[in-house]
């Protein structure tokens, strides 16, 4: 029986202590995490191998906001699965709403049994596109 290969998450939230936590609690459930504390640092993390099989990343941040690392994340990678957090659902515009796959939007504060969950639907039931069809940096 072959071992199967952790899912690569990329976390992204400038709300350091809280992070930190997170990617604990989502290693011991078995991902590899990747984390980011501001927009821009995940779009640098972004532009090498290997790309993460999902970003769960806050919407509000500096630098670069959730929205632009998640489009940045999608030019890379068309189908990549986006979760989005956020304490401001009601200052997200139509267009970040409508992303196509569409993100799954989290409101803060987040449960981490639904977090997880969501992650492992995404992740591990084929939503992955095959590995021929992700962009390769240049």
């Amino acid at each position: 029986m072959t071992k199967r290969r952790q899912s690569r998450i990329l976390v992204v939230d400038d709300d350091v202590r809280t992070t930190r936590l997170l990617v604990k609690m989502l290693r011991e459930d078995g991902f590899e995490v990747d984390l980011a504390t501001h927009g821009a640092a995940a779009i640098g993390r972004l532009t090498h191998a290997p790309l993460p099989d999902a970003i769960v990343t806050d919407f509000r941040m500096p630098y670069a906001d959730g929205f632009t690392v998640a489009r940045f994340g999608r030019f890379q990678q068309p189908m990549l699965p986006i979760m989005m957090m956020t304490g401001y659902p009601e200052q997200m515009t139509r267009a970040e709403r409508s992303m196509d796959p569409p993100a799954v939007i989290l409101t803060k504060p987040i449960e981490y049994t639904v977090l997880r969950s969501e992650l492992r639907r995404l992740v591990d039931h084929g939503d992955e596109p095959a590995p021929s069809s992700r962009k390769q940096p240049a």
